[in-house]
């Protein structure tokens, strides 16, 4: 196969948890940018999960619900809802793969928190409750359309990101409660909104290891910089192809 083969771990989301589910707009982005979307259950078992994640080229950590607190030993926050232990664990074993493998991972929303806490980190179970004088950050469920821009953050210069983006002021979409906090040794925070949560982090010296905050996803069929980093990521995911 010539084009990356992306895996992207899936979970069961609808309400009477019958169905495996993904949301089109990550797959249609995958394609956009050149990789091929492989969905993995995330109930397979460990050893299953390590066969197709070597099989394939990089992976694609998603948006959801939240991760289990305990993950980064603190206790539940009353509003911290929706934890599917199977999906942290196969999530973040992927993400340790990643890290330690040099493999490329996009990590969007959800998965930018996942990828935090798989590195050692921990979050903000609650921006409302959490943060001072926070914005709206889950706008987009209530207000503007899921591709409508609810807030600026400023990106960091000289960084991965940058370079896709360009540095400065980007209007962003957003849809969360949740946040990084204490950030992972080793991960670079390279994008903030301007209550000064944490929009982005990347690892330098790395091919792709890169996680947003906003859903680039649901931005591509308008937004040529948020389609650049599915190119970027599939790019990247393309050389250890090619190797």
């Amino acid at each position: 196969m010539s084009k990356p083969r992306i895996l992207i771990p899936t979970p069961i989301q609808d309400a009477d948890k019958l169905r495996f589910t993904m949301r089109t707009t990550y797959i249609r982005s995958v394609i956009a940018g050149g990789g091929v979307p492989i969905l993995v259950p995330v109930s397979l078992d460990a050893a299953t999960l390590r066969e197709l994640y070597d099989a394939c080229d990089g992976v694609l950590l998603t948006g959801g619900d939240d991760v289990d607190p305990a993950r980064f030993d603190e206790a539940r926050h009353e509003r911290t809802a929706g934890i599917d232990p199977l999906r942290d664990e196969a999530e973040i074993l992927m993400t340790r793969w990643a890290a330690e493998d040099d493999k490329p991972l996009f990590a969007i929303c959800r998965g930018i928190q996942v990828m935090n806490v798989a590195l050692g980190g921990s979050l903000v179970q609650d921006i409302p409750s959490q943060c001072v004088n926070p914005l709206s950050h889950d706008g987009n469920y209530y207000g503007p359309s899921r591709d409508g821009i609810h807030h600026t953050i400023a990106v960091v210069p000289d960084s991965r990101l940058a370079s896709i983006l360009g540095a400065g002021d980007v209007g962003t979409n957003s849809f969360h409660h949740q946040a990084i906090g204490r950030v992972a040794d080793g991960l670079v925070v390279t994008a903030h909104s301007g209550d000064g949560v944490i929009e982005a982090v990347e690892m330098p010296g790395r091919r792709f290891l890169l996680g947003v905050q906003w859903h680039p996803e649901e931005m591509t069929l308008e937004r040529d910089d948020m389609l650049r980093l599915f190119r970027d990521f599939a790019a990247a995911a393309q050389v250890r192809e090619l190797a």
